[in-house]
């Protein structure tokens, strides 16, 4: 039977494991692993990388530019505002008038919210502040609200005068279609005899057009020509129309001469 462990050496005996390890990695020959692909990849990568670099540059630099933009926008918002608050302040001095407080800026803020949300029953205030001089004495009525009642009225006198002339040019137009159309003081042909008589002014047209460009020489043979086929035509129905008399007479004849010579 083997003799039980002691405590040390329990508790010592990985110990031996762990410097067997690290003598076994001290006598290990340094190696060298080539990977052919990444190698590859990093002699051929350089013009990818640069390219890769310089947008990456154009990047950052138009998005800085954009956030600058973003910046003096807001910046010139501020400023028109500010200015726009000093004009205010200034037209009310010069009417002499009191100058607006914040609160009674963002209340003035809201009512304009409210009127372009939807206009409702209107309250003219009227400020009158009397000027003299010496020689004058002049009085200003400032007017606050005003009452949108009338431009509506306004609006709806324009519409109806509009219809009025719309219902007029429409009657206008009625007549014109009613009254009755001119009858033409040429008598219109039939379309057969229209198209005939377009076509035989068509040919002449054409014939004239020939005859001009035609040399006497080619007149002269097309005349002769044209009598050729007359007379073609004309012996042609001679011979259908008088065919069967000629046969007859021929037959007749020749009886005739063999009756004198019995």
């Amino acid at each position: 039977m083997s003799k039980p462990k002691s405590n040390v050496a329990l508790l010592t005996e990985g110990a031996s494991y762990i410097q067997r390890a690290k003598k076994a990695r001290r006598e290990q020959v340094e190696e060298i692993k080539f990977d052919d692909e990444a190698r590859r990849e990093w002699l051929t990568g350089f013009s990818k990388r640069k390219k890769a670099k310089a947008d990456e540059k154009k990047a950052r630099a138009k998005e800085r530019d954009h956030l600058a933009h973003l910046k003096e926008r807001r910046e010139a918002r501020a400023d028109l505002r500010k200015k726009a608050a000093e004009n205010v302040k200034s037209v009310r001095r010069a009417m002499g008038l009191e100058d607006l407080s914040d609160d009674d800026d963002e209340d003035e803020d809201e009512d304009d919210e409210d009127d372009v949300a939807g206009p409702g029953p209107s309250s003219s205030k009227n400020a009158e502040e009397e000027y003299s001089d010496e020689d004058q004495l002049a009085t200003v009525t400032i007017t606050e609200d005003f009452d949108p009642s009338s431009i509506q009225d306004d609006f709806n006198m324009n519409d109806s005068d509009e219809d009025e002339e719309g219902e007029d040019g429409e009657r206008s137009s009625r007549q014109k279609e009613e009254q009755p159309k001119p009858k033409p003081k040429v008598k219109m042909l039939p379309p057969s005899s229209a198209k005939l008589q377009k076509l035989r002014e068509k040919k002449k047209a054409e014939k004239k057009k020939s005859t001009s460009m035609e040399t006497a020489s080619e007149r002269r043979k097309g005349r002769e020509m044209e009598a050729r086929r007359r007379t073609k035509k004309a012996a042609l129905a001679r011979e259908r129309d008088g065919g069967g008399g000629s046969r007859g007479g021929t037959r007749g004849g020749k009886r005739g001469r063999g009756k004198g010579r019995r």
